[in-house]
């Protein structure tokens, strides 16, 4: 059976527009104090994160200890050696 040929697309062909440069929104000295109050929340942020992960840090501390001291006292009770 012959192939049937495509009909010729009806979808048209996308116009390229210009591309102009965006108005400006705010100024340059308000664009400066924005850039300054986002630094100061980054700040905050990351300080809470410290201190965060300090609260976090001395919580598992005694726990490793305690488990350190554990492991430590069990092996030298199963593996002792008494001459």
């Amino acid at each position: 059976m012959p192939r049937a040929r495509k009909k010729p697309s009806t979808v048209s062909q996308p116009v390229a527009t210009e591309v102009k440069a965006p108005d400006v929104i705010i100024s340059r000295q308000q664009y400066i104090e924005d850039i300054k109050v986002r630094w100061q929340i980054h700040q905050y942020e990351w300080n809470k994160l410290r201190e965060d992960l300090n609260h976090v840090y001395e919580y598992l501390v005694p726990q490793f200890q305690k488990y350190r001291d554990y492991a430590v006292t069990a092996y030298q009770k199963e593996f002792r050696t008494d001459k």
